[in-house]
């Protein structure tokens, strides 16, 4: 979303439009959007969004693509 490099990807678009309708995708990149704009702004105010456990361990949460991609087909197979 930053970089907005999905602007000229019909592709992308196309892809979404499979699953959801115009509202949903809509409602996903507000989400999306707004939590782009909390961690730039939670940045900006040195205030941590993680515990400090997740802080322990370098600040990062961990999820490897595999993960990443079942909980999205976890997510589509809800609509």
């Amino acid at each position: 979303m930053t970089w907005n490099k999905a602007r000229y990807d019909d592709d992308a678009f196309a892809q979404l439009a499979k699953y959801f309708d115009s509202a949903e995708i809509v409602e996903l990149t507000t989400v999306a959007a707004f939590r782009g704009l909390m961690n730039r702004f939670m940045d900006s105010l040195h205030i941590e969004l993680e515990g400090p456990e997740l802080q322990a361990r370098g600040g990062r949460a961990v999820a490897n693509r595999e993960d990443l991609h079942a909980y999205i087909e976890k997510l589509v197979n809800l609509v």
